[in-house]
């Protein structure tokens, strides 16, 4: 009769160790790439979403304006640049509204947007503080989103001629952009000029006002020079 061979009911200890750390790590290696849910645990979603644009998901104007030239190729040499450019301007103004429309009233999705000269006069985070804090005059709005949209219509046209569109397409383009514009327009005038301004005690926006020397009232009007 054959000699039976009696089989361990027990893992050797160095195995049964190595099983338990490679499950620990294993568990802290998915911990640590898991995205909370925006839905249920009140963070806000991604900046990028799906859109290629940073926060495109905040204007469908924008994705699909910059949609109309992703993908193609340029008969020019500047037009992969010029575009690259629109790329950035359109997110980093996506993110302002975002930043605007979010509930928290946080510098949350400009706070990493770049400056340029070329389109901004100020950092955009910049722009989005002052608006909360209600401290922006009415005429600085105006005067950044009227160099935002020179310089967006500039480059636009110019990548109609480097990415040889119809005049349909040229048409659609320019609607888009005049559409994403006017609601850029309405959010930022009414997020950054309507209510009370939130630091220095203050009960208006802060405007520069000339000031006059008590003094001056005492003088006679100038009448030129004889």
């Amino acid at each position: 009769m054959a000699e039976q061979i009696e089989l361990p009911t027990m893992l050797p200890l160095s195995i049964l160790l190595a099983v338990i750390v490679g499950t620990i790590s294993y568990q802290l290696w998915i911990t640590a790439y898991t995205q909370p849910s925006p839905s249920y645990e009140g963070f806000s979603a991604p900046v990028r979403g799906t859109s290629e644009l940073d926060c495109g998901q905040a204007s469908n104007e924008a994705t699909k304006l910059y949609a109309i030239f992703s993908g193609k190729v340029s008969t020019t040499e500047e037009g992969a640049d010029d575009l690259r450019e629109l790329k950035v301007m359109l997110g980093k103004i996506c993110c302002l509204k975002r930043d605007m429309m979010a509930p928290a009233t946080l510098v949350n999705a400009t706070r990493r947007q770049p400056f340029s000269t070329a389109h901004d006069l100020e950092p955009v985070a910049e722009t989005a503080a002052r608006c909360f804090a209600k401290t922006i005059p009415k005429r600085d709005v105006e005067l950044a989103l009227e160099k935002w949209n020179k310089r967006a219509d500039f480059l636009v046209r110019r990548l109609c001629t480097s990415y040889t569109l119809n005049d349909s397409e040229e048409v659609n383009a320019i609607s888009l952009l005049d559409s994403f514009f006017a609601d850029i327009k309405d959010v930022l005038m009414n997020t950054c000029l309507k209510g009370a301004v939130s630091i220095a005690g203050q009960a208006e926006p802060r405007m520069v006002h000339g000031v006059e020397p008590a003094g001056n009232g005492a003088l006679s009007p100038y009448g030129g020079y004889y």
